[in-house]
């Protein structure tokens, strides 16, 4: 008896152990990969990505990640599968308001208008749920007019992603920020 006890703490332990490397594998190939995004060095960027989805393969975030990657090097095949796995794996996570982003710069650069039009339309209702009407104007006038300059509506959401993303970590690294004003404070959260 006292061995499969034993047996069982450590198989136990080990998992948890497994657990715990695989998301410091993951948090770790993110930062590099974000770095590298900042830097402009996309192909880099990409490849700890899909490191990240490897170690952390349910986290819909490093998909974002590495379909945002894509789609500045214009991999437009890599960029849409990417995101069509992000598109699979979100519930409303962190990475939402990007990857809803992303699906509208990808499809509209496929010319698939009528679908990313649809898209950023999704975009626009969520980030003014999150910010207010008053901070979508410039991407719902791209939405309502007949032409698109993508290369200005790419500007304008990775701006408005990098505002949400910032003031999502702030919340829920320090439970402070826009987020804790709308919510309400929240205990900072954890590593695993």
């Amino acid at each position: 008896m006292k061995r499969v006890v034993c047996l069982v703490i450590v198989v136990c332990a080990a998992a948890l152990l497994g657990c715990s490397t695989a998301y410091h594998t993951y948090r770790s190939d993110i930062w590099a990969g974000k770095s590298m995004l900042d830097e402009g060095e996309y192909s880099q960027a990409r490849e700890d990505f899909i490191e990240a989805a490897k170690a952390e393969p349910a986290e819909p975030a490093s998909y974002a990640l590495a379909a945002t990657a894509s789609y500045k090097m214009n991999d437009l095949q890599a960029a849409s599968r990417s995101i069509t796995e992000a598109v699979k794996r979100d519930n409303h996570s962190d990475a939402y308001i990007r990857i809803l982003g992303y699906k509208a710069l990808i499809l509209l650069r496929q010319g698939r208008e009528k679908e990313g039009l649809d898209a950023l339309h999704a975009y626009i209702v969520a980030y003014e749920r999150e910010y207010g009407p008053q901070n979508v104007r410039k991407v719902r006038a791209v939405w309502r007019s007949a032409h698109i300059d993508l290369p200005a509506l790419e500007s304008v959401l990775d701006g408005q992603i990098a505002v949400y993303e910032s003031d999502m970590q702030q919340f829920r690294s320090s439970g402070t920020g826009w987020f804790a004003e709308k919510y309400g404070p929240t205990t900072p959260s954890t590593s695993r």
